[in-house]
């Protein structure tokens, strides 16, 4: 699985459940699935502060989503996880790596396709204060973003940077010791982004959504109109159609498969074989929330 220090947000229900699943122990996988129809309506309720129908609405669209992901798309998830076992075992190149990127994206364009008609019905009916309301969101996330990864120095940026990264992989292989982490450091300290790049660039996003439910508003959009606008938005999110960047989007794609690959490298045989072992465990769980697909 790769790993790599870019931090997003998204209004999609399948990131929210991927960020839930990756942090999660696997003791309660299958808990936080079960609730992460409720933390998607929690997060995307603090953005838009819904009225009583919009809450009936998107509560029974975020339901319905969930009975869609449980019933096709975990059974998809079960063998990436089977070849990941194997694979976490084994040395990891770069290359491989980003081909297990590209199949984690891969998901996430289809489950966020899939949400298209339910985000487009709930587009259409926000009113001018629930847009305000959205950008007043907007900056107080962007503002917790600052607050956590970007210091006054470099240093201290590197610093937060290293330990998001290690958080995560201490998820998959335990603790890693001081070289490890040294190694961390010092790859994130030579890559060729920063915490400073990210906020812009998600800042460009939450500034072309607002700016698209507002013009979608201003015509009195059709649902059609509204779905091809939000998958036209959700595309230049995936494939920036500009220089630099698609440019900037390939190499930070590249050096995020590199630090995968190099820490990897780095860790030992105990620590390849528990996280083949926390990766059989969320195959097994997966298996379970499939058979209780309703």
């Amino acid at each position: 699985m790769t790993i790599t220090p870019r931090v997003t947000r998204s209004l999609s229900a399948s990131l929210l459940m991927m960020v839930v699943l990756a942090l999660a122990a696997c003791s309660v996988v299958r808990l936080a699935y079960n609730q992460a129809d409720h933390l998607a309506y929690w997060q995307l309720n603090r953005a838009f502060d819904f009225n009583d129908e919009q809450s009936v609405k998107v509560k029974g669209a975020i339901r319905q989503w969930f009975q869609w992901h449980r019933r096709t798309q975990l059974p998809v998830y079960v063998p990436f996880l089977v070849r990941a076992e194997k694979e976490a075992l084994a040395p990891v190149s770069p290359a491989l790596a980003c081909e297990r990127r590209t199949e984690l994206e891969g998901w996430g364009r289809k489950a966020i396709d899939h949400a298209v008609p339910a985000m487009a019905d709930l587009v259409l009916s926000l009113s001018p204060d629930q847009i305000k309301h959205l950008e007043k969101h907007q900056a107080k996330t962007n503002d917790d973003f600052r607050d956590d990864y970007l210091e006054d120095s470099v240093e201290d940026r590197n610093e937060a940077a290293a330990k998001f990264v290690i958080k995560v992989a201490e998820i998959f292989y335990g603790r890693l010791d001081t070289a490890q982490r040294d190694h961390v450091k010092s790859e994130i300290a030579a890559l060729p982004l920063n915490a400073q790049n990210v906020l812009e660039e998600r800042q460009v996003y939450q500034r072309e959504f607002v700016q698209l439910i507002r013009k979608l508003s201003a015509q009195k959009a059709t649902q059609a109109q509204a779905q091809q606008a939000l998958r036209e938005l959700f595309q230049q999110f995936f494939d920036p159609p500009k220089e630099p960047l698609r440019s900037q989007r390939l190499q930070w794609i590249a050096a995020g498969c590199k630090l995968t690959s190099s820490l990897h490298q780095k860790t030992t045989h105990e620590q390849k074989e528990k996280a083949a072992q926390r990766l059989r465990d969320w195959e097994s769980d997966l298996r379970i929330l499939n058979k209780q697909a309703t």
